[in-house]
């Protein structure tokens, strides 16, 4: 059994069974499981994978497909800003149906093509009656767990306060994430390049509203590009992608609250500062005017990046919330940024 302390036996005990599902684009996945309690708390793990074509389709057998399954480290194991904040197995059923987790950390699975994610058991923390509110976010994010930071919560700061404040939160952030995921990308690979997956498989489970926090890496992978005009093309693709994506999430009637990034000087992987600071100053605007087009739409915003504009490396007489990248968070910008979510969190009634 998968347990905060690792893998140890467990003893017989009888299951109570269940199913979750999630939908991607024409096709919805299923799977079955059973849960049995343990020392530990609640155990689950997979007895049957399933599809089946929207609309109206019948289900058809998936478990000779390759599925991811994912689940959470506890706060002393969390290593970098660059490692996955979850620890994962990947194969068919007969390779990942036998590995049980305990429910607290998490248990879900990829979809092969990567396009959700199915939730066995998400915000497990808090009272059963209060809101639950998804957090979804990059390095900045998972920088929150980091186990000189945060030794408290299974999900970081950003799940002890929600809690505090009677909110059920589910936070996930990964390493790398963007917008929009790499025109290479398919399958469980793209589900590594995005966090869709985790946005749709989160749907299922009604939350009261998204807090997103996401743009560095998309402008990162903008600024990369050799040529002006190829910067240029990659950030066309990429507006264009975001509003793909955002007519999603408007279309579920639930309130999504955007946390922009840093977008001033900054230094992601070998592009020049100053392509990196157009790309992204570009991608914040677009989610600024998504957020103020209409006074009765869901989209809100919190703008970290102008919270965070005069406190970079460089700024002179204020304090640095930034690591010497200009990108990464220090101590103080990780209180700052907690601070952000959890005050986004709270405008989604």
């Amino acid at each position: 059994m998968l347990a905060a302390g690792g893998l140890v036996n467990a003893p017989p005990a009888v299951a109570e069974t269940g199913t979750q599902t999630c939908e991607g684009p024409g096709v919805s996945w299923r799977v079955d499981y059973e849960i049995t309690s343990s020392g530990y708390g609640p155990v689950a793990h997979a007895t049957g994978l399933q599809r089946r074509t929207l609309p109206g389709g019948s289900w058809t057998d998936a478990s000779t497909q390759t599925w991811q399954l994912r689940w959470d480290h506890p706060p002393n194991a969390w290593d970098n800003p660059f490692a996955g904040p979850f620890q994962q197995q990947q194969g068919d059923l007969a390779a990942i149906g036998g590995t049980p987790v305990v429910t607290y950390l998490s248990p879900r699975f990829v979809a092969p093509d990567g396009a959700c994610t199915v939730y066995l058991a998400p915000f497990a923390n808090g009272s059963a009656g209060d809101p639950k509110i998804a957090v979804l976010g990059n390095s900045l994010t998972q920088s929150l767990n980091d186990s000189s930071y945060n030794q408290q919560h299974l999900q970081g700061y950003v799940q002890g306060n929600l809690t505090a404040a009677g909110m059920r939160a589910e936070v996930e952030g990964h390493g790398g994430r963007r917008w929009v995921a790499d025109p290479g990308a398919t399958g469980l690979a793209k589900a590594d390049n995005y966090l869709l997956d985790e946005y749709r498989g989160l749907l299922r489970h009604d939350p009261q509203g998204y807090v997103i926090e996401l743009g560095p890496n998309d402008a990162g992978w903008i600024a990369l590009a050799g040529t002006q005009a190829d910067r240029q093309a990659r950030l066309d693709a990429t507006i264009t992608g975001l509003r793909t994506i955002l007519d999603e999430l408007r279309s579920s009637g639930k309130c999504v609250v955007f946390v922009t990034g840093p977008d001033n000087l900054a230094t992601y992987w070998t592009a020049d500062p100053w392509h990196y600071a157009w790309a992204a100053q570009s991608i914040n605007q677009e989610l600024r005017a998504q957020a103020s087009a209409s006074a009765t739409d869901d989209f809100k915003l919190r703008d970290f990046a102008q919270l965070s504009a005069n406190h970079h490396t460089y700024s002179q007489g204020q304090d640095v919330w930034f690591t010497s990248d200009d990108l990464h968070l220090n101590g103080l910008g990780k209180l700052h940024l907690t601070s952000e979510i959890t005050q986004a969190a709270a405008q989604c009634p």
